[in-house]
């Protein structure tokens, strides 16, 4: 029980550390976990919620893309949960404006 409460005191200390600080983003995978992360932190559900990411070609150093939820019934209407953007130089995660191909408000917590 400690151990496991040891773990969880790091990586709570390493989630403040991460978000104090701008941290890169290399790669369409990692701006998929970055938004995936952000996103379901902003609205209350698990990060298991998304269920894959559509990238768009990257733009003016972001990340564009899509977030998808699973479908859990056996007839869905689209499981999109928007758009956003992912700075590639902060990890920051906006909102993307697919019209304007450009990012939008910033999603924060």
């Amino acid at each position: 029980m400690r151990v496991m409460s040891g773990i969880c005191l790091a990586l709570l200390a390493l989630s403040s550390t991460a978000c104090a600080r701008p941290q890169p983003v290399t790669s369409e995978a990692a701006a998929c976990a970055v938004a995936t992360q952000k996103v379901t932190a902003v609205r209350g559900l698990p990060t298991s919620h998304v269920a894959r990411c559509e990238n768009l070609d990257e733009k003016n150093g972001d990340y564009p893309l899509a977030l998808y939820a699973f479908c859990r019934q056996d007839l869905c209407g689209s499981t999109s949960m928007g758009w956003f953007a992912v700075n590639k130089r902060t990890g920051e995660v906006f909102e993307w404006d697919v019209t304007e191909e450009k990012p939008g408000r910033r999603i924060a917590r």
